[in-house]
């Protein structure tokens, strides 16, 4: 068995659709998976959301997601844990697998196999949360124009501390898992809406009274986002501003750089959330190892990367998990990213050259990497998996370790990217080459065929032989 760490993020319910001992024995022995990671609570309808085709058989047969009712809790909770916060998790009982502890049985058959069971969390923010938690609605934002918006503010205490209850509670009631791994998959207020058009925020009393305790006007900085909302809706609607929305945009920023603060102010809320995380699991128990799954749009978008700083995570990280799913990337880096800022504050200029402009801002070979037109069936090159994995191996210098998340087989829009053997195999290469002290082979199991998990094994076992890893 390699010695080097090498994860696999395990929807709960195919524990349950498989059966824990085939699911291991298949991670174990093609993909060489020495570490599960569950969903504890799934807030997403994740199961539901993902096309049929996407899914993988792996020898029990292939579940249809739309017509799955799954439940969205997978372990047990202790009620007295979130007596602070307003919010409970929720079970159904009518729901499928609903009652099912997901870490009790995995425990065993795990042990058994010398693997390591982590738990996982992705933050929940859509919009039917608010009809199915109880008091969700409270813990909402508020945007620029006094709405309450459908995202959960970073800053109200009581969903800051029904996460932080959250792992209070499974480390409590868990003193067998391994660790834990956290991700937030939402970028903050700028981004957001230079991609989407959403209206801004958030503007709540949380986020205000911190605002006045970082010495940011909150005043000037809701009129400066009411301006750059304006701007980009006119963008969007095909009205551009006499002097172009770039320029326009560098004068709104000029003209109030509250908007700059207020964005890294969001940041700030959202990582001080996670290092409140990090510190309950570490109080409760010290060996645990917890680390974070970093958005994929730190690979494409400037602006998030400025503001994830690996330098700075590493103070309250025990390892990192780099998003580099190469195939789904071009698609992402295309429709949700180059497209829409051609609509927005790049109004001014055309789609192909958002796309050299930014292979260069960000290292990419231009000439290496597919077309604007080609990236959603080519998707990206295994060297765009070397160059991630190398950055933030170099901004960590070693402090921790660096679990590349290699993903494939991620489906998209009804049409899924169908990655080959070759690729998988090179792409995890090309991930221990860049310096990568493990993986963390991704996005789901139940989405990954295998024979691109045996890529996955192969790869580490060339690696090995090459004396990369252990």
């Amino acid at each position: 068995m390699t010695e080097t760490f090498v994860g696999v993020q395990l929807g709960s319910h195919s524990v349950f659709d498989e059966g824990a001992n085939h699911v291991l024995d298949t991670l174990q022995q093609r993909g060489k998976i020495n570490a599960v990671f569950v969903y504890t609570h799934e807030y997403h309808k994740f199961i539901p959301n993902r096309p049929p085709e996407g899914m993988a058989d792996h020898g029990k047969g292939v579940w249809t997601p739309v017509s799955r009712n799954v439940t969205h809790k997978w372990v047990r909770t202790n009620p007295d844990t979130y007596a602070g916060t307003l919010l409970r998790h929720v079970e159904d009982p009518n729901k499928e697998y609903a009652g099912r502890d997901v870490i009790e049985e995995l425990t065993e058959p795990a042990r058994a196999r010398d693997m390591k069971v982590f738990a996982r969390f992705l933050e929940g923010h859509s919009p039917w949360l608010s009809g199915f938690v109880p008091n969700w609605p409270k813990v909402l934002t508020i945007d620029i124009h006094g709405r309450r918006d459908t995202l959960p503010c970073w800053n109200n205490p009581d969903y800051r501390g029904w996460l932080v209850s959250t792992v209070e509670d499974l480390f409590l009631t868990y003193p067998q898992l391994a660790g834990f791994k956290y991700g937030a998959e939402r970028s903050g207020p700028l981004p957001t809406l230079f991609t989407t058009g959403r209206v801004p925020g958030c503007f709540c009393e949380h986020c205000q009274k911190a605002a006045d305790r970082r010495g940011v006007d909150v005043d000037r900085a809701r009129r400066g986002l009411t301006e750059l909302y304006n701007l980009v809706r006119d963008c969007r609607n095909g009205d551009r501003p006499n002097d172009g929305a770039m320029v326009t945009l560098l004068r709104i920023l000029l003209k109030y750089p509250e908007v700059l603060a207020w964005e890294y102010g969001w940041h700030q809320a959202k990582e001080s959330v996670a290092k409140e995380m990090y510190g309950t699991i570490k109080a409760i128990r010290p060996d645990a190892s917890v680390g974070w799954h970093v958005y994929h749009p730190i690979t494409w978008d400037p602006f998030y990367q400025a503001e994830m700083d690996y330098d700075d995570l590493v103070h309250y990280s025990d390892w990192i998990k780099p998003v580099v799913y190469h195939d789904i990337a071009g698609v992402r880096i295309r429709d949700r990213f180059i497209h829409p800022l051609t609509k927005s504050v790049f109004a001014d200029t055309s789609p192909e050259v958002i796309r050299d402009l930014l292979f260069d801002v960000l290292g990419y070979d231009r000439d290496l990497e597919p077309a604007l037109d080609d990236l959603p069936t080519q998707g990206m090159s295994a060297e765009y998996v070397f160059r991630q994995v190398q950055r933030c191996v170099r901004a960590v210098k070693g402090r921790v370790p660096v679990y590349a998340g290699v993903g494939f087989d991620v489906p998209t829009d009804g049409n899924p990217i169908r990655s080959s053997t070759e690729k998988v195999q090179l792409a995890t290469r090309r991930a221990f080459e860049a310096g990568a002290d493990g993986l963390l082979v991704s996005r789901e199991y139940d989405e990954m065929r295998l024979e691109n998990l045996d890529a996955v094994g192969r790869a580490i076992q060339d690696a090995q032989k090459a004396g990369l890893i252990k």
